[in-house]
């Protein structure tokens, strides 16, 4: 069964928008409701990674790193401002090594290493989330 070419274009897009929309919520939820907030950055950030993937190598390895920045934004959100720009330096650094510098061996885009390290991101900031305080100020 061969997929119509506008069908997957529909969905690469559609996740897409689900990313840039997921990604504005959630930004506006963390500073009322955390853990919602942090269930929206996970449905944004698998839906960057989908797009990255269906993009493929048009713009898909590119785009990579946005999933990658929003995981850090969200999970260090409320903590130790050089907590929050080691995990944005880190973000960029695995997107780096995965998406240019060991290509060949990650078949191009890292993805499959890149989504589950931005899962286990999200459940640490779940299981261990910023002091209560913190997350109001």
């Amino acid at each position: 069964m061969e997929i119509e070419h506008f069908v997957l274009a529909t969905i690469a897009w559609g996740t897409f928008a689900l990313f840039l929309v997921g990604a504005m919520v959630g930004t506006i939820l963390i500073e009322r409701t955390y853990r919602t907030a942090l269930a929206v950055f996970v449905v944004a950030t698998v839906s960057g990674f989908i797009f990255s993937f269906l993009a493929g190598f048009t713009i898909g390895r590119y785009t990579a790193v946005l999933p990658l920045i929003v995981t850090a934004f969200a999970v260090t959100r409320y903590r130790d401002p050089r907590l929050q720009l080691a995990a944005q330096a880190a973000a960029i650094g695995v997107y780096v090594l995965l998406a240019w510098i060991l290509a060949e061996q990650v078949h191009f885009w890292g993805i499959q290493i890149e989504l589950p390290l931005s899962l286990v991101a999200y459940a640490a900031a779940l299981a261990f989330p910023p002091a209560r305080d913190a997350a109001r100020a």
